[in-house]
């Protein structure tokens, strides 16, 4: 009896969480898709990301709020010659992870990451030739870091949602250049007051020989003078 009732309950356990993913499959403008929905309601909603979500046969998106089944797990699109579009994961209504996107001829266009509906980590754009285009980094739905545009053969950095011509420095970058500022400016009024100081001594020692040619010249005067009262007697 009590392996029964055990039985039972597994079932049912089983059962619900089976049924609480079920899988789509859409023709919608001109594409195929698989995906899966959750038919579970979320009970809450970030006012900041944006949520995919199923109703009456078509998959919608908006802005902190979804009005049916929120997308969850694989999602799949195809061009109707059944080359892959797209593929890539959600979370509860939120891209997730890694998300691929192809051209019809079958090359990759690009290339996102994702966390629970924010941009987060490389991102890639190609040519139609499937040629790097853009390479780049987010952090939390912003560019981040180095971003390089090969077609334009431009590099640009960005860091706190600003952009910059050239790498910024790190904050310890910043403190060891303010150190060798420092130390340059104390190293310069060193030598200044050293020139001062030498040209001081310089001038001083130039008085002092004036002085001692002087006293030479007074000596030299005073000593030929004697000589010819000498030379009178």
């Amino acid at each position: 009896m009590k392996k029964s009732i055990l039985f039972l309950l597994a079932a049912c356990l089983c059962f619900s969480f089976i049924s609480d993913i079920q899988k789509r499959t859409i023709r919608d403008n001109g594409f195929d898709i698989e995906c899966y929905v959750s038919l579970k309601k979320l009970s809450s909603f970030n006012q900041y990301k944006t949520y995919y979500w199923f109703k009456s046969g078509k998959i919608h998106k908006s802005r902190a709020n979804a009005s049916g089944n929120v997308l969850h797990e694989s999602f799949s699109k195809f061009f109707r010659s059944n080359q892959i579009a797209a593929q890539g994961f959600f979370n509860y209504g939120l891209k997730d992870g890694e998300w691929k996107y192809w051209s019809e001829n079958g090359n990759l266009d690009s290339l996102i990451h994702w966390n629970k509906g924010l941009k987060n980590g490389d991102y890639f754009i190609y040519d139609a030739q499937g040629k790097m285009k853009v390479k780049g980094t987010y952090r939390n739905n912003f560019k981040s870091g180095k971003w390089i545009n090969y077609t334009t053969k431009d590099t640009v950095y960005y860091k706190n949602n600003t952009t910059y011509k050239e790498k910024p420095k790190s904050f310890l970058q910043r403190i060891l250049k303010r150190k060798d500022s420092t130390q340059k400016a104390q190293i310069k009024r060193e030598r200044i007051s050293k020139k001062r100081i030498d040209s001081i001594n310089r001038a001083k020692l130039k008085a002092k020989k004036l002085l001692v040619k002087k006293r030479d010249s007074i000596n030299k005067s005073r000593k030929k003078g004697k000589s010819k009262s000498k030379a009178k007697q």
